[in-house]
């Protein structure tokens, strides 16, 4: 997953390279951006759905808190996080735009987490 997750992640860091205009008009690295950010944060949700053995976002991401493995205010990025990711296609332009290095950092932070967790649990 490692190779794939950095992909995704540049992918979605070449929107936070330009300014809002550009994000906007640029309909390719708007689609780019956006579909690069469904896809990251679907493996990472994934990827932690293995070590708790749920398949609902929200309860994979409580469970990772009940078991320590994220924090608290990571728990509650996340669940800010879906909400955008789940209509991310539909959602406005600008709030996409400005979510984007707040949902690189978060889906960062969890596939660290988690790495930390499986080396651990090796």
């Amino acid at each position: 997953m490692s190779t794939r997750f950095w992909l995704l992640y540049k992918n979605i860091e070449k929107g936070t390279k330009v300014s809002l205009d550009e994000f906007s008009e640029n309909k390719e690295l708007n689609y780019e951006v956006r579909n690069s950010s469904l896809s990251l944060y679907r493996d990472v949700i994934t990827e932690a759905s293995r070590i708790v053995n749920e398949s609902e976002d929200s309860k994979i991401i409580w469970e990772l808190l009940r078991r320590n493995i994220i924090s608290v205010s990571l728990a509650q990025e996340l669940i800010d996080i879906s909400k955008i990711i789940a209509n991310i296609f539909s959602i406005d332009d600008a709030v996409i735009y400005s979510m984007l290095v707040r949902i690189m950092e978060d889906l960062e932070e969890l596939y660290f987490s988690i790495q930390k967790y499986l080396s651990s649990n090796a």
